[in-house]
């Protein structure tokens, strides 16, 4: 796969954390930069499909608002 070399900008801090990071399981910066975008990546596809799942679930519920909420779970709760 062909790479493409990006420059970035990151607080000194940051950089070392993430350096220590990389050196613990023997990677270097650009593979520890690659897992990481994997990772949030693959998360945020993730919570994409869970708040899809809540829409439309609230959708089939009639849920509008953080009291439909509540009402919900005080009526599970009551076992209604």
């Amino acid at each position: 796969m062909k790479s493409k070399v990006i420059n970035i900008s990151l607080p000194e801090p940051l950089l070392k954390q993430i350096d220590h990071s990389a050196s613990l399981s023997a990677r270097t910066r650009s593979d520890f930069f690659r897992q990481a975008a994997r990772s949030y990546l693959s998360n945020q596809a993730e919570l994409d499909e869970l708040y899809r799942y809540g829409r439309a679930q609230a959708k089939r519920l009639g849920v509008k608002t953080e009291a439909d909420v509540a009402k919900l779970v005080t009526e599970f709760r009551a076992g209604k």
